[in-house]
């Protein structure tokens, strides 16, 4: 079966490396993808903003299956577009992909469907929002209500931070936000595969989204991640999926937007319980990463049965024993303006330590590896647990010759501390 794969990121690097282990593949294709992924995939040149030149080239090479990477290629209705072709599509139409295109979008069906989650106000204007921030006091949770590749989240601890938040946002023509309340507890990801039917859990990572040890400084894309997290009990997973994931599943279909594809929850963990964060229409990055990293089953027939409105005949997902961690090298600079153009050396040698580095924002000139992007590198290794895990990486990291770049030296820190 010859696959075309959307995007251009770590994720899709991971995604590219698990697709290109399958028997069934024949050929992958990827649009536009990097200089990593194309050790697993032909690269094509296509412009994703070009849904007509998309469905054209999937005509001419006789694409099997589309597995779209980004959230915006979603938003923007390529699946859509793609289905009304006759393409097979692993991703959510534009309607569902609202869950994670409109934060009011989805507050307003977990209203619906009785979800928990945090309390809220959808607003408009800097004038709603100093209103709501009244309401809720601090601390107090400021989203801008749109993609913002994980960095439009304003955790403010005090009134005058959120007053800079909306100040900020609104500063904007056309904004609009979600003002939410201040949940307590632990944050934990939660990946689902669904057909809009039925449904499989697929694994849970925990990210770390400050750019700095300790989770400090500013909300970033982010800065590394491992599976599972433990923190997530079974007991825990099954609340959520009946609690949260099921009757959005459920509410969609009702709805006429059944939602196809990876649902992924971020979830807190209260004293009462699972609450939804926030739902993302796609796997994470740089979750996606650990998740490829211990998934022992074929992912091209499972993401193919889903596709095909099939996951309840397709065989579960297995997933190895062992925690999975990455860790992500930033350019200088991130999440403000990074410092492109540093190069990149070493990854040869990372790699022969057992770890597997996932490019992100690379390209080649003239024949040499450099920065292109905020977050560069997602350096991933397997170990039997959290702390095995977290060494072989950084292992494999300090093997990496990119003085242009830095990473956290923390990650999986909360699990380390709790294996003693």
């Amino acid at each position: 079966m010859n696959v075309l794969l959307i995007g251009s990121g770590g994720r899709e690097h991971g995604l590219a490396w698990k697709l290109a282990q399958s028997p069934l593949l024949t050929k992958l294709y990827a649009a536009p993808g990097n200089p990593g992924i194309a050790e697993s995939a032909e690269l094509v040149a296509i412009d994703v903003t070009d849904h007509g030149a998309i469905v054209d080239f999937c005509r001419t090479h006789r694409v099997g299956l589309v597995v779209v990477g980004p959230e915006a290629p979603l938003v923007a209705g390529i699946a859509d577009d793609l289905r009304a072709a006759g393409f097979t599509v692993f991703g959510p139409d534009k309607a569902p992909a609202q869950l994670e295109g409109s934060k009011a979008f989805t507050k307003a069906l977990c209203d619906r469907a009785n979800i928990p989650t945090a309390g809220y106000r959808a607003v408009h204007s800097l004038g709603e929002a100093r209103a709501a921030l009244a309401a809720f006091g601090a601390p107090v949770v400021v989203k801008a209500d749109g993609l913002a590749a994980g960095k439009g989240v304003v955790v403010a601890m005090t009134t005058a931070e959120a007053e800079d938040a909306v100040e900020a946002l609104f500063a904007e023509p056309g904004a609009s936000a979600v003002i939410e309340e201040f949940l307590e507890g632990e944050e934990v990801s939660l990946f689902v595969l669904t057909d809009g039917k039925d449904m499989v859990a697929f694994g849970s990572a925990q990210d770390h989204k400050r750019v700095g040890d300790g989770d400090t400084g500013p909300n970033t894309g982010g800065m590394g991640a491992y599976s599972p997290a433990r923190v997530l009990t079974p007991d825990l997973e099954m609340q959520a999926l009946r609690e949260i994931v099921a009757p959005t599943i459920a509410a969609l279909a009702a709805e006429s937007m059944p939602y196809s594809g990876v649902l992924y929850a971020g979830l807190m963990l209260t004293a009462d319980g699972p609450k939804l964060i926030e739902y993302n229409a796609r796997f994470g990055d740089p979750e996606c990463q650990v998740l490829m990293m211990r998934l022992d089953s074929d992912l091209l027939p499972l993401l193919l049965a889903i596709a095909q409105g099939q996951l309840a005949e397709a065989p579960a997902p297995a997933f190895s024993d062992d925690v999975a961690l990455t860790v992500v090298m930033a350019a200088a600079g991130y999440p403000g303006t990074p410092k492109t153009g540093g190069a990149i050396g070493g990854i040869d040698a990372a790699e022969q330590t057992g770890a597997k580095v996932f490019q992100a924002g690379t390209k080649l000139v003239d024949g040499r590896l450099v920065a292109a992007g905020g977050r560069v590198l997602a350096v991933t290794a397997r170990g039997a647990h959290v702390r095995a895990a977290q060494a072989a990486a950084y292992h494999a990291v300090d093997a990496i010759d990119f003085p242009t770049g830095f990473c956290r030296r923390d990650i999986g820190w909360r699990e380390v501390a709790r294996e003693g």
